[in-house]
């Protein structure tokens, strides 16, 4: 008898130990909160007018916002990662892919591909986040910043690849909420900014 006990001892402990860490590697997720960029060009699609072909290349993003959770400044030196807040995926992802929607809507290009497209561009953008934090420094100011290098090479076939244009653009903006919610519409709004500006300059270089 006290060897059959003994054996359902051994057998029971590990299940419930698996089940026992099972359910805290859920907990985080069942409490979570999954947010998207959701930037858009405010006007109609421009029917295109220039020549090149654009391959907008994955972006790249300093360490401290390459995770999906959103980052708060809450003093001169400290910051935090929310854990139970977070972006749906890369933060690098979705600016990348909100870029090249609102460059192939621009009309500034004949045709705007992402970087596995096989067309031969004529031209590539390449871009680094440098800043995508909710600024909390100031309780009763809070705001979203948002950073980004762009760099505009031109890469006809027969030349070496050429930096034509080349420019950072930093937008901060006051949050309508001091939350999660309120942080992200203004990371849009932010980013809404920088992309009717680098249209612009870029109408300018082409």
């Amino acid at each position: 008898m006290k060897r059959q006990w003994t054996r359902l001892v051994l057998t029971l402990v590990p299940a419930v130990c698996s089940l026992a860490l099972a359910g805290c590697a859920r907990s985080p997720s069942m409490h979570s909160r999954f947010y998207i960029l959701q930037a858009q060009r405010p006007l109609a699609s421009t029917v295109a007018q220039g020549k090149g072909i654009l391959v907008v290349c994955r972006f790249t993003i300093d360490a401290a916002y390459a995770g999906r959770g959103l980052v708060y400044r809450l003093d001169e030196h400290r910051y935090e990662s929310d854990a139970y807040n977070e972006f749906l995926i890369s933060p690098t992802v979705m600016i990348t892919e909100k870029t090249r929607d609102w460059l192939a809507e621009s009309g500034l290009f004949a045709q705007v591909v992402g970087s596995g497209s096989g067309a031969e561009a004529t031209h590539r953008m390449e871009a680094n986040i440098t800043a995508l934090y909710g600024d909390f420094c100031d309780k009763s100011a809070p705001k979203a910043v948002v950073e980004v290098r762009f760099f505009l090479l031109r890469t006809e076939s027969g030349i070496d690849p050429e930096v034509v244009f080349a420019k950072p653009y930093r937008v901060a903006r006051n949050v309508k909420t001091a939350d999660p919610e309120g942080l992200v519409a203004g990371f849009d709004d932010c980013l809404q900014a920088i992309l009717t500006e680098l249209e612009d300059d870029l109408a300018g270089a082409m």
